[in-house]
């Protein structure tokens, strides 16, 4: 059996795929995978990482543009539809999947167009807009959180959880005793505000000498956040990007994070507390909707970017680390999330729905 996965942009999209298109390689020697995708987003840097065969389409973004630009993007859709049938017609998958965002558009268009049974996951608790379009028309939509069936106008939902890479694993050797943890990112590529916001939370956490910072900055960031923390007795370890993201969740007793859906869900697999700050410019504020149903679950904290200070986060990671218990209680609820066979749940939702 072949399968086609639509995944493209960020890599809230493009790392669910992969972990779905592992766990369906491993399902016999007959199974494919090929990936379709853009020319502008992050796949073209990860998918044939992982071994995959990615093909290009040309797909493009809608909401928030002008008329103009909306109408020319209606244009570039034909186009992109005609694109996506002829890649369709030399492939010739058994089945198709788009993973969310504008790539999924013309693939599952023309899959439809074409009678092959077409599928979509969506990653976060509210859908986007081109999710809640393709989700009328694909055979079943699959969704990561579970309240996420009450923002999609089709009852042909199914919830399985958020596919994540099978090579994470908790990693108990390594942490320090007696010394409360905390992991700070912004994504792969850093959050500048996050990043200034510590570097303000310094000069309160100095008096703190059980206290240890794991810090993900990017890159662009790293050299003048680096030089923050040398200027301070705090315990740090600072880096641009880790491979070994595991290491340090397993380390933390808390996170400090945006709230894109693939950190949720990583954050429900360790069962780690979190100070969520979602990502002001995330399309349709998915980020925000995520952060608050953690909240509303006891599992993290929300703190809007706009209210970001060291002020505030000291206030907070204070509290959370004189109340251990809550804090192990928060970790659990967040916990309640994580499904440990997501992707061979949509494995098994595709082939019964074909």
């Amino acid at each position: 059996m072949k399968l086609l996965i639509a995944a493209g942009g960020t890599g809230g999209h493009i790392f669910p795929g992969v972990a779905l298109a592992e766990a369906f390689m491993g399902q016999g020697k007959g199974c494919e995978v090929v990936f379709v995708g853009t020319r502008q987003g992050l796949e073209g840097g990860i998918i044939p990482r992982y071994g995959f065969k990615l093909l290009f389409i040309e797909a493009h973004q809608f909401q928030g543009q002008s008329v103009f630009g909306k109408a020319a993007t209606l244009i570039r859709l034909l186009q992109g539809i005609r694109a996506a049938s002829v890649i369709l017609r030399l492939e010739k998958p058994d089945a198709i999947i788009g993973m969310g965002g504008f790539t999924s558009v013309p693939i599952i268009l023309a899959g439809v167009k074409l009678g092959i049974p077409s599928f979509i996951h969506e990653q976060n608790v509210e859908p986007g807009l081109a999710n809640k379009l393709l989700s009328r028309f694909a055979r079943c939509t699959f969704t990561s959180f579970d309240a996420t069936k009450d923002h999609l106008g089709t009852k042909k939902v199914l919830h399985t959880g958020n596919p994540l890479r099978k090579t994470l694993k908790i990693i108990k050797e390594g942490k320090p005793e007696g010394i409360f943890s905390v992991f700070i990112f912004g994504g792969s590529r850093g959050a500048r505000s996050i990043n200034e916001s510590i570097i303000a939370l310094l000069p309160y956490m100095e008096s703190c000498k059980n206290i240890m910072v794991y810090h993900q900055t990017g890159p662009e960031d790293y050299e003048r956040v680096k030089g923050a923390y040398n200027g301070t007795g705090l315990g740090h370890e600072v880096f641009p990007f880790t491979d070994h993201m595991e290491k340090y969740y397993s380390m933390a007793d808390m996170v400090i994070s945006r709230s894109g859906a693939t950190t949720i869900f990583e954050l429900a697999f360790f069962r780690k507390a979190a100070i969520l700050v979602p990502y002001p410019f995330s399309a349709g504020q998915h980020q925000r909707a995520n952060a608050l149903h953690v909240e509303r679950l006891g599992g993290a904290l929300v703190l809007e970017n706009d209210q970001l200070s060291g002020e505030r986060l000291h206030g907070l990671i204070k509290g959370l680390m004189d109340k251990p218990d809550e804090l192990r209680a928060m970790g659990e609820k967040a916990g309640r999330l994580y499904i440990e066979d997501a992707a061979e749940r949509i494995i098994a939702g595709i082939l019964n729905g074909i």
